[in-house]
Protein backbone atom coordinates (compact mmCIF):
# COMPACT_ATOMS: atom_id res chain seq x y z
CA UNK A 1 0.00 0.00 0.00
CA UNK A 2 1.53 3.04 -1.15
CA UNK A 3 -0.09 5.36 1.11
CA UNK A 4 1.80 3.73 4.33
CA UNK A 5 5.54 3.84 2.47
CA UNK A 6 7.45 6.96 4.72
CA UNK A 7 8.72 7.68 1.71
CA UNK A 8 5.19 9.30 0.34
CA UNK A 9 3.90 11.10 3.90
CA UNK A 10 5.71 14.67 3.34
CA UNK A 11 3.75 14.46 -0.19
CA UNK A 12 0.90 13.66 1.18
CA UNK A 13 0.74 16.16 4.11
CA UNK A 14 1.90 18.86 1.49
CA UNK A 15 -1.24 18.09 -0.62
CA UNK A 16 -3.34 17.57 2.63
CA UNK A 17 -2.63 21.34 3.75
CA UNK A 18 -3.05 22.72 0.71
CA UNK A 19 -6.64 20.33 -0.15
CA UNK A 20 -7.60 21.77 3.13
CA UNK A 21 -6.32 25.06 2.95
CA UNK A 22 -8.28 25.68 -0.07
CA UNK A 23 -11.32 23.84 0.99
CA UNK A 24 -11.16 26.09 4.23
CA UNK A 25 -10.70 29.18 2.66
CA UNK A 26 -13.55 27.90 -0.08
CA UNK A 27 -15.97 27.39 2.67
CA UNK A 28 -15.09 30.59 5.39
CA UNK A 29 -15.27 33.30 1.97
CA UNK A 30 -17.72 31.99 -0.41
CA UNK A 31 -20.19 29.15 1.17
CA UNK A 32 -20.74 29.83 4.45
CA UNK A 33 -21.39 33.59 4.00
CA UNK A 34 -23.63 32.53 1.28
CA UNK A 35 -25.24 29.36 3.60
CA UNK A 36 -25.56 32.27 6.28
CA UNK A 37 -26.99 34.94 4.58
CA UNK A 38 -29.81 32.34 3.13
CA UNK A 39 -30.68 31.38 6.59
CA UNK A 40 -30.85 34.96 8.04
CA UNK A 41 -33.14 36.14 5.05
CA UNK A 42 -35.17 32.95 5.73
CA UNK A 43 -34.95 33.47 9.60
CA UNK A 44 -36.34 37.24 8.68
CA UNK A 45 -38.92 36.07 6.51
CA UNK A 46 -40.24 33.53 9.35
CA UNK A 47 -40.10 36.46 12.28
CA UNK A 48 -41.96 38.92 9.43
CA UNK A 49 -44.50 36.22 8.43
CA UNK A 50 -44.78 35.23 12.34
CA UNK A 51 -45.72 39.05 12.90
CA UNK A 52 -47.91 39.58 9.86
CA UNK A 53 -49.91 36.43 11.25
CA UNK A 54 -50.39 37.63 14.69
CA UNK A 55 -51.61 41.09 13.43
CA UNK A 56 -54.10 39.03 11.15
CA UNK A 57 -55.04 36.83 13.55
CA UNK A 58 -55.51 39.90 15.96
CA UNK A 59 -57.88 41.48 13.25
CA UNK A 60 -59.56 38.46 12.50
CA UNK A 61 -60.63 38.05 16.44
CA UNK A 62 -62.04 41.97 16.06
CA UNK A 63 -64.21 41.11 13.31
CA UNK A 64 -65.38 37.94 15.28
CA UNK A 65 -65.89 39.42 18.55
CA UNK A 66 -67.93 42.29 15.85
CA UNK A 67 -69.83 39.41 13.98
CA UNK A 68 -70.53 38.09 17.41
CA UNK A 69 -71.97 41.24 18.58
CA UNK A 70 -74.02 41.92 15.32
CA UNK A 71 -75.35 38.59 15.85
CA UNK A 72 -76.16 39.03 18.91
CA UNK A 73 -78.28 42.90 18.49
CA UNK A 74 -79.94 40.68 15.57
CA UNK A 75 -80.92 37.81 17.56
CA UNK A 76 -82.51 40.48 20.15
CA UNK A 77 -83.95 42.64 17.35
CA UNK A 78 -85.80 39.32 16.21
CA UNK A 79 -86.57 38.25 19.45
CA UNK A 80 -88.31 41.60 20.23
CA UNK A 81 -89.78 41.93 16.60
CA UNK A 82 -91.42 38.32 17.18
CA UNK A 83 -92.81 39.35 20.79
CA UNK A 84 -94.27 42.84 19.51
CA UNK A 85 -95.71 40.87 16.45
CA UNK A 86 -97.02 37.85 18.60
CA UNK A 87 -98.54 40.97 20.97
CA UNK A 88 -100.18 42.60 18.11
CA UNK A 89 -101.17 38.95 16.82
CA UNK A 90 -102.88 38.59 20.14
CA UNK A 91 -104.51 41.93 20.39
CA UNK A 92 -105.89 42.22 16.91
CA UNK A 93 -107.09 38.16 17.33
CA UNK A 94 -108.97 39.03 20.54
CA UNK A 95 -110.52 42.35 18.69
CA UNK A 96 -111.76 40.25 15.61
CA UNK A 97 -113.35 37.89 18.34
CA UNK A 98 -115.13 40.48 20.31
CA UNK A 99 -116.46 41.31 16.72
CA UNK A 100 -116.93 37.97 15.93
CA UNK A 101 -118.84 37.17 18.94
CA UNK A 102 -121.11 40.73 18.85
CA UNK A 103 -121.97 39.60 15.46
CA UNK A 104 -123.19 36.00 16.27
CA UNK A 105 -124.80 37.29 19.14
CA UNK A 106 -126.92 40.05 16.65
CA UNK A 107 -127.47 37.22 14.04
CA UNK A 108 -128.10 34.85 16.80
CA UNK A 109 -130.90 37.18 18.48
CA UNK A 110 -131.99 38.08 14.84
CA UNK A 111 -132.51 34.46 14.34
CA UNK A 112 -134.58 33.68 17.31
CA UNK A 113 -136.96 36.63 16.67
CA UNK A 114 -137.54 35.06 12.87
CA UNK A 115 -137.73 31.81 14.46
CA UNK A 116 -140.22 32.70 16.87
CA UNK A 117 -142.10 34.87 14.28
CA UNK A 118 -141.76 32.19 11.80
CA UNK A 119 -143.35 29.47 14.97
CA UNK A 120 -146.05 32.10 15.65
CA UNK A 121 -147.09 32.29 11.51
CA UNK A 122 -147.11 28.06 12.01
CA UNK A 123 -149.12 27.90 14.86
CA UNK A 124 -151.66 29.81 13.56
CA UNK A 125 -151.79 28.10 10.15
CA UNK A 126 -151.83 25.15 11.51
CA UNK A 127 -154.70 26.05 13.80
CA UNK A 128 -156.74 27.73 10.63
CA UNK A 129 -155.75 24.64 8.84
CA UNK A 130 -157.01 22.48 12.53
CA UNK A 131 -160.35 24.48 12.36
CA UNK A 132 -160.83 24.10 8.39
CA UNK A 133 -160.47 20.49 8.68
CA UNK A 134 -162.57 20.05 11.97
CA UNK A 135 -165.41 22.45 10.08
CA UNK A 136 -164.87 19.93 6.50
CA UNK A 137 -165.13 16.92 9.07
CA UNK A 138 -168.06 18.35 11.32
CA UNK A 139 -169.73 18.98 7.93
CA UNK A 140 -168.89 15.37 6.68
CA UNK A 141 -170.22 13.63 9.56
CA UNK A 142 -173.12 15.54 10.84
CA UNK A 143 -175.81 18.49 9.91
CA UNK A 144 -175.42 20.55 12.47
CA UNK A 145 -174.38 23.67 12.08
CA UNK A 146 -171.43 24.75 14.08
CA UNK A 147 -170.01 28.31 13.55
CA UNK A 148 -165.73 29.52 13.33
CA UNK A 149 -166.32 30.43 16.54
CA UNK A 150 -166.97 27.68 18.52
CA UNK A 151 -164.69 25.33 16.74
CA UNK A 152 -161.96 27.77 17.82
CA UNK A 153 -162.58 27.80 21.08
CA UNK A 154 -162.53 23.82 21.30
CA UNK A 155 -159.63 23.16 19.52
CA UNK A 156 -157.95 26.30 21.81
CA UNK A 157 -159.32 24.43 24.56
CA UNK A 158 -157.98 20.81 23.45
CA UNK A 159 -154.27 22.37 22.86
CA UNK A 160 -154.34 24.04 26.00
CA UNK A 161 -155.17 20.85 27.95
CA UNK A 162 -151.69 18.37 28.77
CA UNK A 163 -151.67 15.26 26.84
CA UNK A 164 -151.29 12.39 29.39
Amino acid sequence: MPQLNPEFFVSQFFWLTVTFSFLLFFLWKISLPRISRVLEKRENKINNDIEIAKKLQAEAELIQNDIDRQLSNARDQASNIIKESTRNLKNNTAKELAKIDSDLAKKIDESSTIIGHNKKESIKKINNQILEITKLTLSKLSSVPVNDKEINDSVTKAQSKPIH
